[in-house]
């Protein structure tokens, strides 16, 4: 036994023959406390009789005798005041207490003396036990790099796991890292070599896919005709793709999707012209003149003439209509339109005169209406 144990044991036996014998104080001062109760003379009986206990044990040098014998004591104390008192729940807790620690006192010095033969050079550990226990302690007194040497097998194998791990997660700058020590540290050049090409080509892999999805997204604001909103969107992808030759020409593309855009809404608007589709023309006319330059607006311009005159003019005749039919808020719409569209013509100086009255009017109607409902 080295010195450390011993000390460890002394220390040990000092806590608990401490605690034991502070028991038996207790009991002495709760015996006092009680001492025109009944129950007085038991707690003086439990006390005297742990304190033999101590003084036995001790010079037996049995702890575990210590610690046994002031438990079943107890335990019988607690029976014997139960039954004193007609407290049955004591007496039980009591007679459970005897019956426990009667049934582990033969274990506890069975493995007392077993560790006893044990200290003293007997056979207490298994053999395989014990040259696992001498294995360990061989491999802890080995340096790091006698380790690694005598590991170097089993590391390379979670190596291999940890490179391959990390290439199925797109950890690519890792895997490198990792690659560089299976060739430094344990050799394997050809290996590492391997794995790095094939990390290269599963990042390679992974950035044209994102390159892709970035584009099939760029596509789709194209079709939305969003063009802000598409600059924005080919900016971020040349800041993130930059190495790509897939960006290089986004704004070219802008252009030919706005020019091919520009070229639809004009053939549309000039068929709607053709045949006469006033309103259909005018929609397109508006939504047109957000891409015509000015010498394309002047080929365009006595077309889109025709078409607004017409529109006037059918917006003038729906006006009067729906005043005669006493239709007043649609009367009143139509009145806005034209003071909005033709605001500096003379049919929209007559609207204004009248959209007050035919406003006031409208409110009255739905009025009566709301009231006839």
């Amino acid at each position: 036994m080295t010195a450390e144990s011993r000390r460890t044991g002394r220390i040990r036996a000092i806590v608990v023959y401490g605690v034991l014998g502070l028991w038996c104080l207790v009991c002495a001062a709760a015996g006092i406390a009680t001492l025109e109760q009944p129950v007085a003379p038991l707690l003086f009986v439990v006390a005297g009789l742990s304190a033999v206990v101590l003084i036995v044990s001790g010079l037996m040098r049995s702890l575990i005798g210590a610690v046994y014998g002031v438990v079943l004591i107890t335990a019988f104390g607690m029976v014997a005041s139960g039954a004193i008192g007609d407290d049955w729940t004591t007496a039980g807790i009591g007679l459970l207490a005897v019956m426990i620690t009667g049934c582990s006192v033969p274990i506890a010095f069975a493995l007392r003396d077993a560790a006893d033969r044990g200290a003293a050079g007997g056979e207490p550990i298994p053999g395989e036990l014990r040259d696992l226990l001498h294995e360990l302690h061989e491999h802890s007194m080995l340096s790091d790099s006698a380790k690694r040497v005598l590991f170097r097998e089993r590391e390379m194998g979670l190596l291999r796991a940890a490179v391959e791990n990390d290439i199925a997660e797109g950890k690519y700058n890792v895997a490198l890292t990792l690659c560089d020590e299976m060739a430094d540290v344990f050799g394997h050049r050809n290996e590492a070599e391997a794995f790095r090409g094939q990390i290269m080509q599963a990042r390679q892999e992974r950035y044209d896919l994102e390159v892709q999805t970035a584009l099939e997204h760029f596509d789709e604001l194209l079709g939305r005709r969003d063009w802000a909103l598409v600059h924005q969107e080919a900016a971020r992808i040349r800041r993130l793709y930059s190495d790509s030759h897939l960006v290089q020409n986004l704004d070219q593309h802008i252009l030919q999707a706005r020019a091919e855009h520009k070229n639809e809404l004009e053939g549309r608007f000039l068929q709607a012209a053709q045949r006469d589709d006033v309103e259909a023309a005018m929609a397109l006319l508006k939504e047109l003149d957000r891409y015509l330059e000015p010498p394309e607006a002047e080929r365009l311009a006595e077309v889109a003439q025709g078409v607004v005159v017409k529109h006037r003019d059918n917006l003038g005749v729906q006006f009067k209509l729906a005043v005669n039919d006493r239709r007043w808020a649609e009367a009143a719409r139509i009145g806005e339109t034209i003071i909005a569209e033709f605001p500096n013509t003379k049919m929209a100086d007559e609207v204004r005169s009248m959209i007050d009255l035919l406003r006031t009017r409208a409110t009255q109607a739905a009025l009566v209406e709301g009231a006839g409902r």
